[in-house]
């Protein structure tokens, strides 16, 4: 990023600061370096599918899998912003359905996502190379099933993603 504008590749991560972005593609560069296991869902996911919102947080879906949860506080520990994971215990983050963790950016692991569990987004996820980071995200059926929620928010992300789907299926 030059003088903190977006370049074609980080305006697909959508309406973020360019600070935000630098940030998110840290924390997933040191999750991949780590071999950890996630996918990302949420407004990042949203944003990818060309639904243009603004998010606070890196919302990670991952496995009820005690080891691939403990590398990924240590990851997330490892940087300053991040402290309190060191204080976290992986085996009860790994029992609960959600832990937030951090401010800038907030990451928010999640072990299940309305019906969606990790297995099913993995299965189904893409892959996208963003300033020559990896990035794993649902697609964007699995997406909508995990936007079947009470929350606004999540019925206003539905009623977008289903036109972009809809719009996608169209296009030539």
């Amino acid at each position: 990023m030059k003088n903190g504008k977006k370049n074609k590749k980080t305006r697909d991560i959508g309406n973020q600061s360019p600070d935000s972005i630098d940030a998110l593609l840290q924390v997933l560069e040191k999750l991949n370096q780590a071999h950890v296991d996630y996918v990302i869902i949420g407004g990042i996911a949203c944003n990818l599918h060309g639904l243009i919102r603004a998010t606070r947080d890196i919302d990670l879906l991952i496995p009820k899998n005690i080891s691939n949860t403990k590398k990924i506080l240590e990851v997330l520990a490892e940087n300053l912003f991040w402290g309190l994971a060191k204080e976290l215990d992986a085996e009860e983050v790994s029992k609960k359905p959600f832990t937030i963790i951090g401010d800038q950016p907030r990451v928010d692991l999640l072990t299940v996502a309305g019906q969606v569990k990790f297995d099913e987004a993995y299965k189904n996820s893409l892959r996208r190379k963003i300033q020559n980071v990896d990035v794993r995200y649902v697609d964007i059926d699995t997406l909508l099933k995990t936007k079947n929620t009470n929350r606004p928010t999540d019925y206003s992300d539905s009623v977008q993603l289903k036109a972009i789907k809809k719009m996608k299926k169209t296009d030539f």
